[in-house]
């Protein structure tokens, strides 16, 4: 066999090969299109155009029409794409998440979708009256007769049908038992909105089980952005003509009225955020708020420190058009919050004191009592009841489970379980054991 034929069977083969996976892809992505059109026939009718592969790693389904009878509506979407990092992660998924197993890396994108906005789909745009709180609206203060802001006030500012793009994709971490989302999207004439961040599991996970069940996910990073793309404007323009005012008088008396809604309804925000949100309300562009915690959190324990020790330990920062904003100061009364919002509160959770039982004939009971201890010393204390305080002048009692890196960890009855905090050592000014 001559040397040109060699390197022409060695070049053949590979070609054969990724041409036999490249129609694999193809058939099975289709059966499954096809099958989920089927099942889908007798609440709506399903059509599209094809089906494409990318070499980069992807595989989409182009051309939808989705025609949805009883809302008499219907939704156009330019490409439904799966993404993975190359064409043999893209195969291997299908395998991995039909045994619940965690891909390493994968997104699902809509690519140029397209509703209108006077169809069912989107409803009214606005809360009934039982789901308002007075929380509800707010972007509609200070806008003339307009008491809220839905399809048909967007229609009049010349939006017809919400077109946009979206994305949703993680990518795991495995050195650190970690999973880094981004999700973002944009609507075309309105806004785009960026997030990302990162969540560190108790131990790895290879299962959506495991995940599931390795506990509460804790928040090691978060980026947000959100860019205006014409919102702003137009709803100022809008606004200040229903008012039948100028546009700087028009979110003069919507800032002072949205901040009057906020303080009667026990959020007092400072006045960087006040000023924060007039600038970006008036010049649009970009808002940027970041989370860099020290040590990765659990963001349901931020609720039992005050604002400002809460805004410290998620070492939270904000910019507008990337001029940042050192005045983050906050406040609010949960109770008044709970009350606008509607809702039943838990009060803040507590150790409940032992009680001793019942005396006995010629028994001497010893009262046990909190005994102060060093902070440097809790690690000999582990599994014993501990009464923690910080510099916030938050207090904690609980089980004391344990110190690592720098944190101490103690789980605090509440009403109906219990919770697992993890407060910074260096951020502790007092401590006492129950002996």
């Amino acid at each position: 066999m001559s040397k040109l034929k060699i390197v022409g069977i060695i070049l053949l083969v590979p070609l054969l090969i990724a041409g036999a996976l490249w129609g694999y892809l193809w058939y099975s992505t289709k059966q499954q299109v096809d099958q989920l059109v089927a099942l889908a026939k007798p609440f709506a009718d399903i059509s599209y155009g094809g089906i494409d592969i990318a070499p980069t790693g992807s595989i989409g389904v182009n051309r939808l029409r989705i025609i949805l009878h009883d809302l008499n509506d219907y939704v156009t979407i330019g490409s439904v794409r799966l993404k993975a990092p190359n064409l043999l992660e893209l195969l291997k998924l299908r395998w991995q998440l039909a045994r619940g197993q965690l891909p390493p890396a994968m997104a699902f994108a809509l690519q140029q979708f397209e509703i209108p906005l006077d169809g069912g789909l989107l409803g009214t745009g606005q809360e009934t009256l039982s789901q308002r709180s007075a929380f509800s609206d707010l972007d509609a203060l200070g806008c003339g007769p307009v008491a809220a802001l839905g399809r048909a006030e967007w229609q009049e500012m010349g939006y017809h049908h919400l077109i946009g793009d979206m994305e949703v994709g993680y990518r795991l971490d495995n050195a650190r038992n970690g999973v880094e989302l981004q999700v973002r999207s944009s609507s075309r004439d309105w806004a785009t909105v960026d997030l990302d961040f990162g969540l560190v599991a108790p131990a790895a996970a290879r299962t959506l089980s495991a995940l599931a069940a390795s506990g509460p996910l804790k928040l090691s990073k978060l980026n947000v952005l959100v860019r205006d793309d014409g919102f702003n404007q137009r709803r100022n323009t809008y606004c200040a003509a229903k008012a039948g005012k100028t546009v700087d008088a028009y979110l003069s008396d919507h800032i002072r009225l949205l901040e009057d809604r906020l303080r009667a309804n026990g959020v007092y925000p400072g006045l960087g955020l006040i000023e924060a949100y007039r600038q970006y309300s008036r010049e649009g562009g970009k808002l940027a708020l970041a989370a860099a915690p020290p040590a990765p959190i659990d963001p349901k324990e931020l609720q039992f420190y005050k604002p400002g020790d809460a805004i410290k330990l998620a070492g939270l920062t904000l910019a507008v058009n990337d001029q940042p904003i050192s005045d983050l100061s906050i406040n609010w009364d949960g109770t008044k919050i709970a009350r606008a919002l509607a809702v039943k509160t838990e009060s803040a959770p507590e150790a409940e004191e032992p009680h001793p039982g019942p005396s006995q004939a010629r028994t001497v009971v010893v009262q046990k009592a909190f005994r102060p201890v060093a902070i440097s010393q809790l690690g000999q204390y582990i599994g014993q009841t501990a009464q923690l305080k910080t510099a916030g002048n938050i207090q904690y009692r609980g089980k004391l489970n344990g110190i690592a890196e720098g944190n101490v960890t103690i789980t605090v009855p509440k009403s109906g379980g219990s919770v697992t905090l993890s407060l910074r050592e260096k951020d502790l000014v007092d401590a006492q054991i129950l002996q």
